[in-house]
């Protein structure tokens, strides 16, 4: 397997981190550098010049469809994967339009990830195998052009989930390694106990929260949940 680096734009340096943890857990692939604004992010891609970047789109000073466009235009050759909680089609349309390889829905599943990078590797080493051909015959593009994709993530989350919620609850849980009761949670983000519980429940079915038992002080049993990957 070739040796790619991969260059991380997230305004949240503990997703960031996570995010860094998935790519280097898979073979061939290393972090370059991480920026949590839009200067940092420019600067460090003109110098690094990385393979890959992995890109959020909300950040306070910039969205991340303005720096993929960037991106697109000073460098030939960086491939971007958006990995974001932004669910509109809109957005998606102006993703693919504008190039990206993959587009992952927050809140990301290792195994999604790792297949992305995975085929992300097979069709690079596809393209530099070409450059030691002095010609190639049709067969070759086609199998080129039509890569098998990775089937994108849905769009659409169960009935009663919202995506900016959802990141919002997950991102509590990844500050906090003591964990939340529904009731605790549901104070902090301004939700209702029976809302929070509903979240932390799909968060839990989706392997990206852990719940605990623990007893009050009379002795009634509380569900303590808890960022687990």
């Amino acid at each position: 397997m070739s040796s790619w680096e991969v260059f991380i734009v997230e305004d949240d340096i503990r997703i960031a981190e996570i995010n860094k943890r998935f790519v280097e857990k898979v073979e061939g692939f290393s972090v370059c550098g991480i920026a949590l604004n839009e200067e940092e992010a420019k600067e460090q891609i003109s110098i690094l010049r990385p393979d890959l970047v992995i890109l959020d789109i909300f950040f306070p000073d910039m969205n991340g469809l303005d720096l993929l466009r960037w991106i697109r235009s000073e460098f030939r050759g960086i491939e971007v994967i958006m990995v974001t909680a932004a669910t509109e089609v809109n957005t998606l349309k102006y993703a693919l339009e504008d190039g990206i390889f993959d587009y992952i829905v927050k809140p990301v599943i290792f195994q999604r990830f790792k297949d992305t990078l995975i085929q992300f590797n097979e069709h690079k080493s596809s393209i530099v195998q070409l450059s030691a051909d002095k010609e190639i015959n049709q067969n070759v593009i086609d199998s080129l052009l039509k890569r098998e994709k990775v089937e994108v993530e849905p769009l659409f989350l169960p009935k009663g989930i919202d995506p900016i919620t959802l990141d919002k609850i997950l991102s509590i849980l990844m500050k906090h390694e003591q964990g939340f009761t529904a009731e605790d949670l549901g104070h902090r983000t301004g939700v209702s106990r029976t809302t929070a519980r509903r979240y932390l429940e799909y968060l839990v079915s989706e392997q990206k929260a852990k719940a605990d038992i623990t007893y009050g002080g009379v002795g009634r049993p509380e569900r303590i949940y808890k960022y687990g990957l």
